[in-house]
């Protein structure tokens, strides 16, 4: 036996050999030709991403795929789906990629088990018009507001509440603070986190995550410019490798003294999960807070809002999740965020988009 293979062998404990063995093996197997395949990019993504802060990522890499064979755990497999259905679960976890394989893999097959159960295509999607409705929906967003526990194992998180928003920079989304700053208060669902889930509630932390309505991509955001007062917020794209968006801004601002009562509106945003629902219009009313009295929907105007508060009343019919999404003129310029809805839905509140420039440049 040679001098060098002699020390190859001490090199090599047994323990590294099984790890070695093991790489081989995922290596084998991570093809994406075919699109059933077990080991496909979101697990090699989610991988890549529990390893972004390591020292040494090639060693932290094999480290996580052969503790996640070694505690039991068999990759997601698509067999029986079809390419819809695989394209869905997929879609479906992306976000669940930025807590590592495991989270990734129990996300996969969740979806999995839906598609089998014939479960799987219940979110709403609304038909795009064919007008420049297409053009406008690359501007606007759909915002969900998740619950995630750090200290769980594997990191859980789940989805309380949703909304609007739109892109008004190439970073910067702006919505209502109601939508960026919301926490769960449904007792059901602080009882599935607390009773099912066996949360510690002081250890719930939130996510503000978003997609623009015509693409498939979810990216996180950060709060970095408030207006409680007026209920504009403005959030903070903030890519990461495997979560990124197309930002494409809306350009056109319309001041509020050019409205005119009379005049088309339309209405972007998600209500009840219909993403990129859109209604049309037109303006009923224009004024301050100052102007108004007792309560509009569920809030009392003169608590709630500052009395210099530019609002839009109009006509375009706007639901739960529409919250945050922009109020557009016939030309396409924003004029205002939709804030609130009233018990009719024959009169909708819109905030003026004046006060979005006014927050971006903190006059």
């Amino acid at each position: 036996m040679s001098r060098f293979f002699a020390n190859f062998l001490k090199f090599f404990t047994m323990r590294n050999l099984l790890i070695l063995f093991t790489f081989l093996a995922f290596l084998n197997s991570c093809g994406d030709n075919d699109r059933t395949s077990k080991v496909t990019k979101g697990h090699r993504d989610s991988i890549k991403i529990q390893c972004e802060d390591a020292s040494n990522k090639e060693a932290c890499t094999m480290e996580v795929k052969s503790n996640f064979i070694k505690d039991g755990n068999e990759y997601a497999d698509f067999q029986g789906l079809n390419n819809d259905q695989i394209e869905s679960v997929k879609w479906n976890c992306v976000r669940s990629r930025k807590y590592g394989l495991v989270a990734y893999n129990n996300c996969l097959l969740e979806y999995i088990d839906k598609a089998k159960g014939g479960n799987l295509f219940e979110e709403k999607i609304a038909k795009k018009p064919k007008n420049n409705i297409e053009k406008l929906e690359q501007s606007v967003v759909y915002i969900a507001r998740a619950a995630v526990n750090l200290k769980k194992e594997p990191i859980e998180e789940f989805d309380f509440t949703s909304g609007s928003g739109v892109i008004i920079s190439d970073k910067e989304i702006a919505t209502n603070c109601h939508v960026a700053m919301a926490k769960p208060e449904d007792k059901n669902f602080l009882k599935f986190l607390k009773e099912d889930r066996n949360w510690n509630l002081k250890n719930m932390q939130f996510n503000t995550w978003i997609k623009v309505v015509n693409q498939k991509d979810w990216a996180l955001t950060k709060l970095t410019k408030k207006n409680v007062k007026k209920d504009i917020c403005i959030l903070e794209y903030v890519p990461k490798d495997a979560f990124k968006v197309s930002m494409k801004p809306i350009k056109k601002f319309k001041s509020f003294e050019k409205l005119q009562k009379g005049s088309f509106v339309r209405a972007m945003g998600s209500p009840g999960g219909m993403i990129g629902h859109t209604s049309t219009g037109d303006i009923q009313w224009l004024g301050t807070a100052e102007g108004l009295t007792g309560m509009f929907g569920t809030k009392f105007i003169e608590e709630e809002f500052d009395k210099d508060t530019k609002f839009i009343i109009h006509g375009a019919k706007i639901h739960g999740g529409s919250s945050g999404g922009p109020l557009f003129d016939e030309d396409g310029n924003i004029i205002g965020l939709n804030t609130l809805g009233s018990d009719t839905a024959a009169e909708n509140m819109a905030v003026s988009a004046d006060h979005i420039k006014d927050l971006l440049y903190n006059k």
